[in-house]
This record gives C-alpha cells, sequence and structure tokens, in this order.
C-alpha cells in the first residue's frame, strides 16, 4: 500500500493540472477519483465531523467536479441572491470554525475591468453523526466596487446540504455532497479568517 502523502502529492498535482477541475477531462477525472477511494480507506481520523481541531481553519480548494465554471456570474456564485454581473473566478476557499459553527465559502474572483473582489456564502454547520455534516448558507457578501454588501437569503431558500467528510488529518480532507460531487482541500491556516459578519 503507498502512503497516504503521496497520494495526496499527486492528487494536488491533478488539481493544478486541472486548474481545479475547471478543464478536467475524462482521464484526468477518472484518476481522481480512484485517489480519492485510495485515500479515503487510509482516513485516519474515526470521527471526521466532529475533529474540531482538525476542521477548524482556512482551507484551499484543489479540485472539485461540481461543474465549475472559471467564466461565471456572481448570480450563480451566490444561489441567485446577487445580481447577474460576469465574473471571473479566481480561487476558492472555505473557512470552518467548529467554535462558532461557521462554513463560508470564499471565492477570490475578477470583474470584466479587472478589478479584484470576493464573494462569502455565510454558512453554519452541524455534525450530524460521526461522518456527516448539515450546512445551511443565510447570507451572500459581495466585497468588491462599492461594496461591502451583504444580501440575506429569504428563511424559503435557506436548504440544508449535507456533506460526508470522508478524509481527515492536520492538512488534507476530502469532502462527498450531493450528486456525486467530490471536494479536495488543503489546509493553509489552523486559524479561519474573520468576517465583519461577525463582529
Amino acid at each position: 500500500m503507498r502512503h497516504a502523502s503521496v497520494i495526496k502529492q499527486e492528487l494536488a498535482a491533478l488539481g493544478a493540472e486541472t486548474e481545479v477541475g475547471f478543464r478536467a477531462g475524462p482521464a484526468a477525472t477518472a484518476r481522481i477519483r480512484e485517489l480519492a477511494a485510495e485515500l479515503e480507506g487510509m482516513n485516519p481520523t474515526p470521527e471526521p465531523a466532529r475533529a474540531a481541531s482538525l476542521l477548524r481553519g482556512r482551507w484551499r480548494l484543489l479540485y472539485s467536479n461540481f461543474e465549475l465554471q472559471r467564466r461565471t456570474t456572481l448570480a450563480q456564485l451566490s444561489t441567485r441572491l446577487l445580481p447577474a454581473d460576469p465574473v471571473e473566478v479566481v480561487e476558492l476557499y472555505n473557512e470552518v470554525d467548529p467554535r462558532t459553527g461557521i462554513y463560508d465559502n470564499v471565492i477570490n474572483i475578477l470583474f470584466d475591468d479587472g478589478t479584484p473582489g470576493m464573494v462569502v456564502m455565510c454558512g453554519r454547520y452541524e455534525a450530524e453523526d460521526d461522518q456527516t455534516i448539515d450546512i445551511r448558507y443565510s447570507d451572500a457578501l459581495l466585497i468588491g466596487p462599492g461594496a461591502p454588501v451583504r444580501i440575506p437569503s429569504t428563511t424559503a431558500r435557506v436548504s440544508s446540504l449535507r456533506t460526508e467528510v470522508t478524509y481527515l488529518d492536520d492538512g488534507f480532507r476530502l469532502v462527498r455532497g450531493a450528486y456525486g460531487s467530490l471536494y479536495v482541500l488543503e489546509r493553509l491556516d489552523p486559524s479561519p479568517m474573520l468576517w465583519s459578519r461577525d463582529s
């Protein structure tokens, strides 16, 4: 059996090669799926959804198969809470703070004129069991020209998303969501960012 570090290195390399999944062809997608399954069989954390010290922090998305698009709109990035202005996705992050239940998705973007910005989907999570977490996104925060702008979702639009943490160590995480989605993330910092919504 190969060492987990070797598999993680290959996953990270494939994530970079496919531009976080934006340019993933069939061969790369199949290889990533194979590597993820192999790594999940080595999961060192028996209760990953409850492992607060390991979940906590700022995570960078290395790969996702969830139909990501480099060129998109603010509306598509925010479950239609923000306007349909065209933007380009630069990088994606996940901020997790088990103490407060924060589970934010942070997307660095470029507007058409080259101005940088950021979309934060503000969420909260709870552990449903040892491996599954339930996430609810309630607000969209836009940081950019004329911003920050915060737009809350109506109660009717706050849907529950169940995801399974299938691999977790002190620097690497695999998450599986609905419709066969796979997310590969690396931890950049054990401390998450603090957003103005929580100040």
